[in-house]
């Protein structure tokens, strides 16, 4: 059986790039991010400097954002955010009729499954205290200008994906499986995701479905209301994997 997709979606600060490159490293995948941008304005014969600034933001309905010329499947008037939106979607699906890989953010989870592709949908999630910690020691912010950063981000990747899946950002029940990356920071939450993929996705989704009513999940402080994210003992995940499922790797 063919390895499925792996949609990863994050918050921001929580490691989730990383952890997803990582994750193609030791899969030996390819991991797609930022590299869609170049992608989707290939396809849609505009240069890529016209979506700077519109990566992962719903258009702005009282914002007139200019007409753009491209190539035929972009409409005369259309908002660059939809363009976007509509050549990355495309280009999302091309890539997962060929290889295995990762693909980060950018709604995947949602267009692979309206499509009917095979996916495993992640979301990366740490407290807020932790994710602005480490925003401030990569950037060099202040802890007011992280915490604003976070703030800003996260409510844009919400509207984003709220707005082009008809669906919740961050909420557990549109996933597969939510881990904190502060628990066992980035490495090790890479080697967990990887050895709780090891099965058929199909009876992992069943077992976690039971799980999910089993254990009692944490909310951590800082995080939306909206997010609870689930905290599950991958040790007993572990043990359920490898006395009930085959292995893709």
């Amino acid at each position: 059986m063919k390895m499925p997709i792996i949609a990863l979606g994050r918050q921001f600060g929580s490691g989730g790039r990383e952890i997803g490159k990582r994750l193609a490293e030791k899969l030996n995948i390819r991991c797609y991010d930022r590299e869609l941008i170049t992608l989707a304005a290939q396809k849609a014969e505009l240069r890529e400097e016209l979506f700077a600034g519109r990566e992962e933001k719903a258009p702005n309905p009282w914002l007139f954002t200019g007409v753009y010329e491209g190539g035929p499947q972009v409409r005369k008037g259309q908002p660059a955010e939809d363009i976007l939106f509509e050549m990355q979607s495309q280009v999302i699906l091309e890539l997962a009729q060929k290889d295995p890989c990762i693909i980060v953010g950018r709604c995947a989870d949602a267009i692979l499954k309206s499509a009917g592709i095979p996916v495993i949908s992640l979301f990366i999630c740490a407290p807020f205290g932790d994710r602005i910690r480490r925003r401030m020691e990569i950037e060099g912010l202040g802890p007011k200008e992280a915490e604003d950063t976070i703030r800003k981000i996260d409510k844009q990747r919400k509207k984003y994906y709220d707005t082009y899946t008809g669906r919740n950002w961050g909420v557990p029940e549109n996933y597969d499986f939510c881990i904190n990356s502060s628990v066992m920071g980035i490495e090790e939450t890479a080697e967990h995701i990887i050895t709780w993929t090891r099965g058929n996705w199909r009876h992992i989704r069943f077992h976690l479905s039971i799980l999910y009513k089993k254990f009692v999940f944490q909310a951590f402080y800082g995080i939306p209301g909206s997010l609870l994210p689930l905290f599950i003992d991958l040790q007993i995940l572990r043990c359920r994997q490898q006395e009930s499922f085959t292995h893709f790797f």
